[in-house]
């Protein structure tokens, strides 16, 4: 496939290229990414990755049964409950292993910043509780319990969604939860419970969040009727206004440096399509100003804070994270690895002092960590 120049990203097509000729973001610009072990009790590791040379240091991992990160079990985004905000925090919804059967239970939003010492590891600080539960089954006891997560640039805002309960109180329709220091919370239903929330995320002031509805369902089981509803979203934080603003199936979404302009990975062909194409979405026009080639299925979408890189998550057989410069180039795919049984998240980009292979805490992607 011809590279055309000028296009945003060039055409991300996913073919090897020399470390010469590649452009690869500069040391100290890292992506973050969790790798987590499925078990009984699943444990959960956080890296960030140098992507030039390799390297890595190990942010958190796992270990106090009474506050972990709550992943998501039985999605392709097993941790949609963490995000990072740059230069070198990562904001994740934590809590006990086994929530207690109480109405007075709560989990936490809480932030995890990386150490100005490489060899040590972050702890969780809780910023913010957060009385929820995912599954509708039950209000406390499934650790599946965490929605999908955005935080803002400044962590003034956190969305989560869509939840089915508030503690105990069950909701009428999967809702999305939008909280703002200093405001009171907004809550967004969906138009109705056979829908979910792919993915969202906000603007870079704060004042939008931009959210993908999916329609629920297999072959056997998917409502038709929900198809044309499917899209992403617009939410006005200071109207406290929602619209569509651009149709389709969105699996990820990923607001830029600019706020006129949110980046989505839609299906090619139908509902059922397994590979994406990227777009570039005006907002609040809703009109799409690019579009760009995307080869596999992707899970996750995360530029720099800068503006200048784009990361991407590809699921297929294996899992990948690409980087690709936002000014044009191929693109090179980041050494992430899991063990067998592991799977891996994008969370997005940090900034910390460049990592030597000498460094403490530094080492080259290997096993995963291990119950």
């Amino acid at each position: 496939m011809r590279h055309v120049a000028g296009l945003l990203l060039g055409l991300l097509v996913l073919l090897p290229a020399s470390a010469a000729e590649e452009p690869m973001p500069p040391p100290g610009q890292d992506i973050v990414y969790a790798v987590t072990m499925m078990g009984k009790i699943p444990v959960t590791a956080i890296y960030a990755l140098e992507v030039g040379s390799g390297l890595r240091r190990l942010l958190y991992r796992d270990t106090d049964e009474a506050n972990r990160v709550i992943v998501k079990i039985g999605s392709s985004d097993i941790l949609g409950a963490g995000r990072t905000v740059p230069p070198k925090d990562v904001y994740a919804i934590t809590g006990p292993a086994v929530a207690p059967n109480s109405p007075t239970h709560q989990d936490s939003i809480s932030r995890l910043r990386f150490p100005d010492e490489p060899e040590k590891q972050a702890a969780p600080e809780r910023v913010l509780p957060l009385a929820l539960s995912f599954s509708d089954a039950s209000t406390c006891h499934l650790w599946n319990r965490a929605p999908t997560f955005a935080v803002s640039s400044d962590a003034s805002a956190f969305a989560v969604g869509a939840v089915l309960r508030i503690g105990e109180t069950r909701l009428d329709r999967p809702t999305i939860r939008v909280i703002v220091t200093g405001a009171e919370e907004w809550r967004i239903p969906l138009p109705n419970s056979d829908l979910y929330v792919a993915n969202l995320a906000f603007s870079p002031d704060a004042k939008l969040l931009a959210y993908s509805v999916m329609p629920l369902g297999d072959e056997h089981t998917l409502d038709v009727a929900q198809l044309p509803i499917a899209g992403v979203y617009l939410a006005d934080l200071v109207a406290r206004t929602t619209r569509l603003l651009y149709p389709g199936f969105i699996d990820a979404l990923a607001w830029g440096a600019k706020r006129e302009q949110v980046t989505v990975a839609a299906r090619v062909g139908d509902f059922w399509d397994t590979r994406h194409v990227g777009s570039v979405i005006n907002v609040p026009s809703g009109q799409k100003v690019r579009e760009f080639s995307l080869r596999g299925y992707v899970t996750a979408l995360a530029y720099s804070d800068d503006g200048q890189w784009l990361a991407a998550q590809f699921t297929d057989r294996d899992q990948h994270i690409w980087v690709y410069p936002v000014a044009g180039g191929w693109g090179r795919q980041a050494p992430v690895s899991a063990d067998s049984g592991g799977r891996v998240s994008l969370l997005g980009w940090a900034r910390i002092p460049p990592m030597t292979g000498t460094a403490p805490g530094a080492e080259q992607p290997g096993a995963a960590p291990q119950q």
